[in-house]
């Protein structure tokens, strides 16, 4: 799944996503497939999904989250039905196998009533070591990602993104900013040609 197509149309008004849910309530369900408006409002709120839970584990302990209200019970499950899968790296030919396929599709139908939205698409990091990119980033089911983001947590495999900047494109912009004004400062430290050194003023605190 590309994160480009999911990026189109990323900040929505709370008011145009609420009338797109509305449009798409009166959408004849088997016109979904080819209901690009429908395709579009899944990709953003899968979108937005995927960064609020990247900023959730970069801000708090991961082992003291609580993902959803059957966490034990999707864990407990999972780790019974899935004890060979390798958590830490998602292999995604074997998980959508016919065969991996058939045994996700059993174990998700177990949490239809409990969870809600259940079977609703879900972007999964791959490498758990790794952030959301296009190369990183595979489309399941809800259920899929709990249970295999809750297992992640209670292993403190999620624990090396603790402290991270969620955002590193515009950090890297902060940090080169700070660079060049650190070099302005200096420059304009320096004695003039008349021997005086120019006045500096003082910089304002960066907000938070």
């Amino acid at each position: 799944m590309s994160l480009s197509v999911l990026s189109v149309d990323q900040d929505p008004t709370e008011k145009q996503l609420a009338a797109r849910k509305k449009e798409m309530q009166k959408v004849d369900p088997s016109k979904y497939v080819n209901d690009t408006g429908v395709e579009e409002l899944w990709a953003e709120k899968a979108f937005r999904h995927a960064q609020v839970y990247y900023k959730l584990i970069c801000s708090i302990n991961c082992t003291k989250l609580k993902l959803s209200k059957c966490d034990d019970e999707l864990y407990q499950n999972f780790m019974v039905t899935f004890p060979r899968v390798n958590i830490e790296v998602i292999d995604e030919d074997k998980m959508k196998s016919v065969a991996g396929k058939r045994r996700w599709r059993n174990f998700c139908n177990m949490f239809e009533y409990h969870v809600e939205d259940f079977n609703f698409g879900t972007l999964l990091r791959l490498d758990c070591k790794d952030g959301y990119s296009e190369s990183n980033t595979t489309l399941v089911p809800r259920v899929q990602f709990l249970a295999i983001e809750v297992a992640r947590n209670r292993h403190g495999l999620n624990m090396c993104h603790l402290g991270k900047n969620p955002n590193p494109e515009s950090g890297e912009g902060e940090e080169k900013k700070g660079s060049n004004d650190s070099e302005t400062t200096e420059n304009e430290s320096k004695p003039t040609e008349n021997g005086t050194k120019a006045d500096v003023k003082e910089k304002e605190p960066l907000s938070a």
